[in-house]
């Protein structure tokens, strides 16, 4: 075998059958058909089936290529599992995010109390003041009286100037009520004062709780924020991550399919050139042995004959090709109607493919979405449900920890559409229920998924499924 894969043509000259060559001229007629056989086997062929030899990747260049491919998915196979523990982290990133947000939620709804309380001890000092002030008015008249002398600094001057003793007993009546009434008003300021006092104290009181609850909502508000932040960009490197994996591998799947078929297309294309130039060989053999044979019966008839024999001869080619190949059902009360249900149904489906927005009930604000963080209007899980049944004429709080216990609690058997399913880190405590959908039948539910998602149809039974309530 050649070095570019072809077998050497072999020429088979004719023999006599075992017998002897004649001397003379037919030992000549013999020397001259086997030059002329074995010049045509020898040149005929080549010409007309010479061709550029196929460009044939070598068994190591496909070898490595899928040496390469294998290894790559060897490191996938080793990212795979830091990706399962990144999407592990993401989800706790996701259920924080929540947890924070409907922390948001809660202090808000203090910050809402201590407001409302702030308000009321505001009244109180108002009502206080004005009570003052009249104590403050009464006692001021009082003293005018007094130095126009009908008050009690001219009680002396009353009595020496009575004119009898029947009179001096009426004068000295007169003035004794006159200092009762002085006292009375004298006590009413002083529990004007008292009343003030203790309403300033109580709107001291409520300031200081509304402080607190303020910093309780500003703490969560931040931490919501950072759990965002930091769960958008866990998302965007694990999305880089996998895409980059994705494409490298596809790249050495490519290259090492690219080279296995190419070189199969040119062992194919050189085994059908081979097989062409052995079948034109055999062809140009038997074609040689023919008109060489041919030649020598002339020779033989010019020179008178004789006996003589002839020689059977064929030509061989050479080697052959290879082929190439929790809680109770029934507890809680519901004060919703089947119609309503279907009014919150209806409102969470007008809503689908609108963003998640922490803390969200549909106002305009930060949102993230896939083109980056815009002010749109979006809603997180529990504004969500708060909204539908809004529109339906039934008030829910805006937060999850609220919506469980605003209704009647139904078993997985009874959910009927319209229902809230509520979901939690540990499945035996609803202290620590992070996310809410209302469900739509079929196992299926809407909501509010996480930041970065829009609101669309899910499956109602994850795994931390805890129950769900009829509003």
């Amino acid at each position: 075998m050649r070095e570019d894969g072809r077998s050497p043509q072999r020429a088979v000259l004719p023999m006599d059958g075992g017998k002897k060559l004649h001397t003379g001229r037919r030992a000549a007629v013999a020397a001259v058909a086997g030059g002329l056989v074995l010049a045509v086997v020898a040149t005929g062929a080549t010409p007309a089936f010479a061709a550029k030899k196929p460009v044939i990747p070598s068994q190591s260049q496909v070898d490595q290529a899928n040496a390469a491919a294998h290894s790559k998915a060897a490191q996938i196979g080793e990212t795979e599992a830091q990706l399962a523990a990144a999407n592990a982290q993401l989800t706790t990133l996701n259920n924080n995010a929540e947890i924070s947000v409907e922390n948001y939620n809660g202090a808000m709804a203090k910050l809402a109390d201590a407001q409302q309380a702030e308000q009321a001890a505001q009244l109180e000092l108002t009502v206080a003041t004005q009570h003052r002030a009249a104590a403050q008015i009464a006692m001021n008249q009082f003293a005018a009286d007094s130095y126009r002398g009908s008050a009690g600094v001219s009680q002396l001057n009353a009595l020496l100037t009575s004119g009898s003793p029947e009179t001096f007993v009426d004068r000295e009546a007169a003035l004794a009520a006159v200092s009762r009434h002085e006292r009375s008003i004298i006590d009413a300021m002083k529990q004007t004062e008292t009343a003030q006092r203790q309403a300033q104290q109580a709107a001291n009181q409520a300031v200081a709780d509304q402080q607190k609850a303020s910093d309780a909502a500003a703490k969560a508000k931040d931490a919501a924020v950072a759990a965002m932040n930091a769960q958008a960009e866990q998302v965007s490197q694990i999305k880089d991550s996998q895409a980059q994996l994705q494409a490298q591998l596809a790249v050495l799947k490519g290259t090492a399919k690219n080279l296995a078929a190419a070189r199969a297309q040119g062992l194919a294309e050189l085994a059908a050139e081979q097989a062409a130039a052995r079948a034109a060989a055999q062809a140009a053999a038997r074609k040689a042995a023919e008109d060489a044979k041919k030649r020598q019966q002339q020779l033989a008839s010019q020179g008178g004959g004789g006996s003589g024999s002839g020689g059977s001869g064929g030509a061989g080619g050479g080697t052959t090709g290879t082929p190439v190949d929790l809680v109770t059902p029934g507890t809680g009360t519901s004060v919703s109607s089947a119609s309503q249900r279907a009014t919150a149904v209806a409102f969470a489906q007008s809503q689908i493919g609108i963003w998640y927005r922490w803390a969200g009930a549909g106002e305009v604000g930060p949102t993230v979405t896939s083109s980056g963080t815009q002010n749109l209007p979006g809603y997180d899980c529990s504004g969500l449900t708060m909204r539908a049944y809004q529109a339906a004429g039934i008030s829910l709080g805006h937060y999850t920890g609220l919506q469980w216990d605003e209704g009647m609690h139904v078993s997985r058997d009874q959910l009927q559409p319209g229902d809230l399913v509520f979901f939690a880190t540990n499945t035996s405590d609803p202290g620590t229920i992070h996310h809410v959908g209302i469900y739509i039948g079929n196992g299926q539910m809407i909501d509010a998924p996480q930041t970065g998602e829009q609101i669309g149809v899910h499956n109602a039974f994850r795994s931390d499924y805890i129950g769900a309530v009829r509003p």
